[in-house]
C-alpha cells in the first residue's frame, strides 16, 4: 500500500475549485492536485526535490495593514501553513489550515516520512525554532 500524505490548500480552495498537495512518501513524488466541484481532479506526479526541512508558519488570508500585533494573534483570517523547503528558500505548500494542532500533526508526519527536520515559525511571532521529531 502506498504511503500518501494529502494536504488541503484552504487559502486557494472554494466550493467550486479545490486544491491539494499529494505526497507519495515511498516513491518520493508529489503533485499539486486541482479539483472542480469535488468530482473532477487532475495533476501529475513529479519527483520531490531534495527537501531541506518542513516549515510551519502563520499568516493571514487577507493583509491588515492597520492591525496591531494583538489583532494579528487573534485574527479570524489567520491560518497555519505547512511547506516543504528546498534549495534554501523555495517552497512546496502542503497544507493551509486554521488549526494549529492539525498543521503540526501533518508537518510532523511529513518530516518523519521524508526523514528531514521540522522548523516552527508559527508559535512565537518573529522567532523560529527547530523541533525534535522524537515524541
Amino acid at each position: 500500500m502506498k504511503d500518501l500524505i494529502i494536504g488541503k490548500r484552504g487559502a486557494l480552495s472554494n466550493w467550486i475549485r479545490q486544491f491539494a498537495t499529494v505526497i507519495d512518501i515511498d516513491k518520493k513524488m508529489y503533485k499539486i492536485q486541482e479539483g472542480l466541484l469535488g468530482v473532477f481532479k487532475w495533476g501529475a506526479f513529479k519527483p520531490l526535490p531534495k527537501i531541506d526541512y518542513v516549515l510551519v508558519f502563520r499568516s493571514l488570508f487577507a493583509k491588515c495593514e492597520a492591525c496591531s500585533l494583538e489583532q494579528y494573534e487573534n485574527n479570524p483570517n489567520a491560518y497555519f501553513q505547512v511547506s516543504l523547503v528546498y534549495n534554501k528558500n523555495r517552497r512546496i505548500i502542503v497544507e493551509e489550515t486554521k488549526s494549529k494542532e492539525e498543521a503540526f500533526a501533518l508537518a510532523r508526519a511529513v518530516a518523519v516520512g521524508l526523514n528531514t527536520r521540522l522548523r516552527d515559525s508559527a508559535s512565537i511571532r518573529g522567532q523560529s525554532s527547530w523541533l525534535s521529531l522524537i515524541s
